[in-house]
């Protein structure tokens, strides 16, 4: 199983780092191969426009059966991000929503539909709901500010 993982694994990213889907950088920090990083350009058309943002994506020992653990390692103000851990709460990546047989590409790309659009009914805190549709100017400013102090560093 081992053997099998790590020839997908391996081809997976061979094919990510030859075409980059939507200007996503994607690396291994380290030989283990359950643990990849992503640098995620914020979408022209969203409030993170000209941020980068440093994605964390580990892979359980049955990839591409389950799906991957993703978490921002970079701080983004975000309804579907844990503010204190940076986990994504995406339905597509929920355990009984993975599709066996998804690919990186896909959380990758799904990614970065949720910086343009986020998923209302998926919010990680209820605070930042609540901030989204009650104060949306302020939820805006904050989402933001986040993408303008990831180009600070």
């Amino acid at each position: 199983m081992e053997k099998q993982f790590a020839s997908r694994v391996q081809k997976e990213l061979a094919g990510l780092r030859k075409a980059p889907p939507l200007g996503i950088q994607v690396s291994l920090p380290s030989d283990d191969l359950h643990a990849w990083e992503a640098v995620i350009p914020g979408p022209e058309d969203s409030l993170y426009k000209g941020g980068k943002f440093k994605i964390q994506i580990l892979l359980p020992e049955n990839y591409p059966l389950a799906p991957p653990i993703v978490r921002f390692v970079t701080p983004i103000y975000h309804l579907n991000v844990s503010q204190s851990s940076g986990q994504v709460c995406l339905r597509f990546l929920a355990e009984d929503e993975w599709v066996a047989g998804g690919t990186i590409e896909q959380v990758l790309n799904a990614l970065f539909s949720l910086l343009i659009q986020p998923e209302e009914d998926n919010a990680f805190d209820h605070d930042v709901l609540n901030e989204y549709h009650h104060y949306k100017g302020r939820y805006d400013r904050k989402a933001r500010e986040s993408a303008t102090k990831t180009t600070q560093k």
